[in-house]
């Protein structure tokens, strides 16, 4: 049992999209040493979640100081202080590898740190990308197709959806932007291709992590 207070901060449970994560965590976490990075963690309950499946390491980010300060309070609240890392660093900023990587925002804001989160995912990892309404499904799994993603799932509730998707297979291609989040695409891997480019979002604007 979870116990939450979520205060201003979003994730009570309650939401579709909130409880498709909670879902998708559940079905995708394997036994043994595990890990999961929380984006845009809220109230906190999809951390709190993770270590009561018995992740091994929890970071849980969030760039709203008053939702930091709710999602610790539940966080202690739930006894798990020890097995989560609160932080108010970026995507950007982060480093090293999750086995799982939860979002719960909005499109433009998924679509924007989508290079980062191909950064952070370990190899056989899974995303979990939710806040998104049925009909915005198609303009992430294109572009997760490309990023060599695989066994891409998509779950509804409602007018929501939630995507998963994992199996990352690093091939030809790699996701970048121009450091100003203006201009994304794929490049090639291949020396012979080092300049080739596919456009593929132009205009994406910068986006603080709103959750829905």
């Amino acid at each position: 049992m979870i116990r939450m207070d979520p205060g201003p901060a979003f994730g009570t449970g309650a939401h579709p999209t909130t409880r498709m994560c909670l879902e998708s965590i559940e079905d995708f976490h394997t036994p043994g040493q595990w890990s999961l990075l929380d984006v845009g963690t809220g109230s906190g309950i999809l951390a709190i979640y993770a270590v009561k499946l018995g992740a091994a390491r929890v970071l849980a980010i969030d760039t709203d100081a008053e939702a930091l300060r709710w999602a610790g309070q539940n966080i202690e609240l739930n006894h798990c202080s020890p097995f989560i890392d609160l932080s108010s660093k970026t995507v950007g900023e982060l480093s090293g590898i999750f086995s799982i990587l939860v979002a719960n925002l909005t499109r433009d804001t998924l679509l924007e740190l989508l290079p980062d989160f191909q950064r952070l995912l370990d190899q056989n990892g899974t995303m979990v990308l939710s806040g998104l309404l049925q009909e915005q499904v198609q303009e992430l799994k294109n572009p997760l197709r490309l990023l060599g993603l695989k066994g891409i799932q998509v779950a509804t509730r409602a007018e929501w959806a939630c995507i998963t998707a994992g199996g990352r297979n690093d091939g030809m291609l790699e996701y970048w932007n121009n450091g100003k989040n203006t201009r994304m695409g794929f490049r090639f891997r291949c020396p012979s291709f080092q300049h080739s480019s596919i456009p593929l979002f132009h205009g994406v604007p910068n986006a603080s992590l709103f959750r829905r």
